[in-house]
């Protein structure tokens, strides 16, 4: 405790006056003059002692009254910082969460507008010549800059909701890190957030001695919500005429069962699958919803539950780019392959060239999807070097091992694209032991693994060479150990190695069922599927299923179907796409402007030649929250001691602050103190030193 004026305590020598004259009154004798005996019986039955104490309680009273005006005076104060607030002015950041949980109610409003209440009254708390810092969790340019108080005012107004929901312990050392740079000696950072638990990792908070962090927990109600979960797709490339199977997987986070539940599929706009869903408390359920693709292009799709008041999470978008065709080139060495031509003559969705090795053009490479070179005898070096700019860009090339291949050349070429090169070949007839049925290749074509499914056998075939520098996967292995096809992935692209050739006289494999799933999806899966959503806010780039160059001018404009619904004046999104090309493969760098949930397209010269699909962070939708106590337990947990909680937000937060910055006054404590010893003094005065009793009664009604 310390005294603002601390020379009044000067004034404590007037206690002793009342020892004086206390002292004085003691040695004085008072003559009475009585007339009965009844008046000196009175007297006497006060006893010396009694009125020695009174006279002391009396004495001290005054003592005290006086004691406690001059403390008054003096303006005691209670420092309850632990560390002491230095001359050099105030840096004070507020971070408000403003993400969609804070639409939430406690019942007396949203929580955004309760933090934005809580923000005025810190920034109420501090001097006009402070200097003011305000970030949400948006992370905008504008919150990079040391504000005025007033601007820091108008700039707490402007806060609206948000998409963004990242971790706090990001955004607070986002917030630190700028707050560091700060001329003020004084620095404190506000956290105003209803801690949802899906976001608030107290676990990676980290102490800093020099910048005080004060945590302002909310309390809005725990609301139930269902919500759509997520959407998969069953295969990842899909055509005209396909029937695709998308998996909704609905969440219901409350603690009641809930029954038929509806769900609704859009695409492009129309309604093509409705289903209803039974959904356990805390727990999700899947669902498929099936319909068949009726159009090429970009197909915008979205799935719709109902719920309220939560609503934000009840759609999920995602995106279906279905191609006319795949586009194949099959270079052939010898003699066409009879199997090859069979698998993919009169398929509309693979469409395959033949040329021969001799009539080879280098430049039809480029354009195509798959290149499949059939028993070559040998690999050129310009072939070899345009077949790995088309591997590169995401190409996919089937090489098929000539009996006389030209083991040198075909090394060479197999070396760059990090495939396994030839060793030697191996004479005589080894049946297949196991296929990698989790290969891609095999995804939903066999009912698990069918132990009773016939395998090849190949006769004189290339043994490939082991080494640790190469990396591929085994997807035929023999029974011997030698792996017959093997997939390489190279740059963007894919190389599958198949060690004999495809032929009567080297292999029973053209004859049964796994040949046509293997080679036939090494050519539809040769096109870059491209996944059907994005989460917002995660800043990470988007792969994109097409190659771009960068020398086109790329724009991203929200599809049509994501803005149906909404008012006639809402404006259509409408940017430059920021598109990267790395190791071959082109990347969606997410607008900072991206804010809305919805369908988008990428168009070029007016036309849409791609699609993607971005959604809000289910994070959100957990409504659970960490009450104030657990906070403070954490923090006692993981040794946070330089971060405070604040107790009762429900409290003004600027008399907290002056409280906690200029130390607790005791002046009027102490004059209310002064006040209750007078009247303490007064009332022993005023006390009868003692009541007649019944007997005095009785003799005075005699008279």
């Amino acid at each position: 405790m310390i005294f603002t004026s601390p020379l009044f305590l000067i004034g404590l020598v007037a206690m002793a006056i009342p020892v004086i004259v206390h002292l004085f009154n003691f040695r004085r004798y008072k003559k009475i003059y009585f007339s009965n005996v009844d008046k000196l019986e009175e007297m006497q039955s006060e006893t010396r002692r009694q009125s020695t104490l009174r006279q002391i309680l009396i004495m001290v009273a005054r003592m005290m009254a006086i004691a406690f005006l001059v403390l008054a005076f003096a303006q005691p104060v209670i420092n309850r910082s632990d560390k002491a607030v230095r001359a050099g002015g105030n840096d004070v950041a507020v971070f408000i969460d403003n993400s969609f949980s804070m639409q939430n109610t406690d019942g007396n409003g949203p929580m955004i507008e309760k933090a934005k209440a809580k923000a005025r009254e810190i920034v109420s708390a501090y001097g006009e010549s402070d200097r003011f810092h305000l970030m949400t969790c948006d992370v905008e340019g504008r919150h990079f800059h040391w504000l005025s108080k007033e601007e820091m005012l108008t700039m707490i107004d402007e806060v609206e909701p948000g998409s963004a929901s990242p971790s706090l312990s990001s955004m607070i050392e986002r917030q630190r890190d700028f707050v560091r740079g700060g001329s003020g000696e004084n620095k404190e950072i506000f956290v105003i957030s209803d801690f949802q638990t899906s976001v608030a990792d107290i676990d990676n908070f980290e102490s800093d001695s020099n910048i005080a962090l004060t945590l302002v927990p909310l309390k809005p109600a725990e609301l139930e919500n269902v919500y759509v979960d997520s959407v998969a797709l069953v295969a990842p490339v899909y055509y005209r005429g396909n029937t695709v199977v998308t998996e909704v997987w609905i969440r219901n986070d409350g603690i009641e069962n809930l029954e038929g539940v509806p769900v609704t599929l859009y695409v492009n706009g129309r309604q093509r699958a409705v289903a209803t869903v039974d959904l356990p408390a805390e727990g999700r359920t899947a669902l498929t919803m099936p319909f068949t693709v009726d159009a090429t292009g970009v197909l915008d799709c979205r799935v719709e539950c109902s719920d309220y008041p939560v609503v934000f999470d009840d759609s999920y978008f995602f995106t279906l780019n279905i191609r006319d065709y795949i586009k194949g080139l099959i270079v052939e060495g010898i003699t066409s392959n009879v199997f090859l031509t069979r698998l993919f003559d009169g398929d509309t969705a693979v469409k395959m060239q033949t040329m021969s090795v001799q009539q080879m053009d280098f430049s039809r490479i480029e354009g195509n999807d798959v290149v499949i070179l059939d028993e070559l005898p040998s690999l050129s070096s310009g072939m070899v070097q345009s077949l790995r700019s088309f591997v590169d860009g995401g190409g996919t090339i089937v090489v098929v091992v000539a009996d006389n291949a030209d083991k040198e050349s075909y090394n060479a070429a197999l070396t760059q694209f990090g495939a396994p090169g030839l060793e030697q070949q191996h004479k005589g007839r080894v049946a297949a032991g196991t296929v990698s049925m989790d290969n891609a290749l095999y995804r939903n074509v066999f009912n698990g693994r069918n132990s009773e499914m016939e395998l090849p056998t190949v006769v004189n075939y290339w043994r490939l060479a082991k080494s640790s520098s190469t990396l591929y996967e085994p997807i035929i292995t023999l029974a011997n150990g030698d792996v017959y096809v093997s997939a390489t992935m190279c740059g963007a692209g894919r190389i599958y190695l198949i060690a004999a050739p495809l032929r009567d006289e080297h292999t029973d494999f053209v004859r049964q069922a796994l040949f046509v799933p293997t080679l036939y999806n090494m050519a539809l899966y040769s096109v870059r599927p491209s996944l059907p959503a994005f989460s917002m806010g995660g800043g990470d780039p988007v792969p994109l299923s097409q190659r771009y160059d960068g020398k086109e001018t790329v724009h991203l404009v929200s599809a049509q179907s994501s803005i149906q619904g909404k008012d006639s004046s809402a404006t259509r999104f409408d940017v430059i796409a920021d598109i990267r090309v790395v190791g071959g493969m082109s990347n969606l760098v997410p607008h900072s402007g991206l804010h809305e949930a919805g369908n988008y397209w990428l168009q070029y010269d007016g036309k849409t030649i791609e699609g993607v699909s971005f959604n809000y962070s289910r994070l959100e939708s957990q409504m659970r929250f960490l009450e104030r106590s657990q906070i403070a337990s954490m923090l006692k947990d993981y040794n946070l001691d330089n971060i405070s909680v604040v107790n009762n937000v429900d409290k003004p937060l600027d008399s907290y602050l002056k409280e906690r910055m200029d130390g607790k006054q005791l002046w009027r404590l102490c004059l209310v103190l002064s006040l209750l010893m007078l009247l303490a003094e007064i009332l022993l005065i005023r006390i009868p030193k003692k009541k007649k009793s019944k007997r005095d009664d009785r003799t005075q009604g005699d008279e």
